[in-house]
């Protein structure tokens, strides 16, 4: 039985970054435990994973029969979407603030997709933008104002 290439070429080279990750970040850092964490804890942790689920998809990758299947026509309207969002965000974050810039960036972001729908865009956005002011602001204490209107 052959393998999925793709697969298999996929989940060596996670294997691969994930382990040098992981290698690089507990060599060159304290790792400390998980009671108390040094500053490559999360890195190192973060390599072992992205290694071991490369391993997972190497070997599953034996068990596909491959399937040649005709990508869709690449369509640029999300690109341009997802894009814009995200110069959206470096331009406004600091003028209008964490809520309305994340109420926009959903907005926008949700305008590249075939089925959106204004009403719903803005509920997931508003829900988005106070999600994470809470965790910006009480659960990382970071100093990201809610609202900002300095143009």
């Amino acid at each position: 039985m052959k393998p999925d290439i793709r697969d298999l070429i996929a989940g060596v080279l996670m294997v691969a970054i994930g382990g040098s990750v992981s290698l690089y970040a507990s060599s060159h850092y304290q790792v400390g435990d998980a009671a108390r964490m040094g500053p490559g804890y999360f890195p190192t942790l973060l390599g072992a994973i992205l290694a071991f689920l490369g391993l997972v998809i190497a070997a599953l990758s034996f068990r596909h029969v491959v399937h040649v299947l005709k990508p869709p026509p690449f369509t640029p309207r999300p690109f341009i979407a997802v894009i814009a969002a995200v110069a959206l965000f470096a331009l406004l974050i600091t003028r209008i603030g964490l809520i309305p810039t994340t109420i926009l960036m959903v907005i926008v972001t949700a305008s590249g997709s075939n089925s959106f729908r204004p009403a719903r865009a803005l509920v997931l956005g508003v829900s988005l933008s106070v999600l994470a002011w809470l965790i910006f602001s009480f659960g990382l204490q970071m100093t990201l104002p809610a609202f900002a209107w300095g143009f």
